[in-house]
């Protein structure tokens, strides 16, 4: 009545009379409070995305899922450069507040219903998807999220590699069945984003 929304678990049962269905009972149980705190046992309080332990759970659900379906898996390791160097320079309140702005650009980025985006922990981020072929869309995802994050022209005076916060990617593209695990997947993007770091920051590198 006062316009908020809420959830509710319900079951139906039709009622009948000489074999006719002439109505239905409904009962409702309010899980609204139930909802609430399984959002915040998966979400990231700073920058609404998923967190960590979400992403555990996700990126196994994932690679079963893409393997039944031979499909590609895509992940992105996100790293924002010299993000000490800006929280030493600036304060923690700023830093948080880039934080939540590289959040919200590659949340913009990822809008389809199999897409996941994940604060791994810190300044490192996460990103996760399937799709059936064309590899170059994830690699135009990529860049268009580096891109982004330039354009937001948060100075940072202290970067070694640009006036602005930029960030680093590390970029794995593989059919899901040539995945050992999701511990493969991990270390694989890990040494992408290392070797981003390596030549020169504000990259994309990719292993696929």
């Amino acid at each position: 009545k006062d316009g908020k929304v809420y959830w509710v678990k319900i079951s139906i049962y039709p009622n009948y009379e000489k074999n006719k269905i002439i109505s239905y009972t409904a009962i409702r149980q309010d899980i609204t409070d139930k909802k609430r705190v399984e959002y915040l046992s998966i979400t990231d309080e700073l920058t609404q995305m998923y967190n960590r332990r979400f992403f555990n759970i996700k990126i196994e659900e994932e690679l079963s899922r893409s393997r039944r379906e031979d499909m590609y898996l895509t992940f992105l390791m996100i790293d924002i450069d010299y993000f000490k160097k800006y929280n030493d320079t600036y304060g923690h309140q700023k830093g948080d507040d880039t934080l939540t702005k590289v959040a919200r650009v590659i949340l913009n980025n990822i809008k389809r219903a199999g897409d996941y985006g994940f604060r791994l922990g810190g300044e490192e981020f996460g990103v996760i998807f399937s799709s059936k072929n064309n590899p170059e869309k994830s690699i135009k995802l990529a860049k268009n999220i580096k891109d982004e994050v330039e354009k937001l022209q948060i100075k940072h005076e202290n970067s070694s590699v640009n006036k602005y916060v930029t960030i680093s990617i590390g970029l794995v593209i593989k059919k899901a069945k040539n995945v050992k695990n999701s511990n493969e997947l991990y270390k694989e993007a890990d040494e992408a984003l290392y070797k981003a770091k390596e030549e020169g920051r504000n990259c994309v590198c990719m292993n696929y």
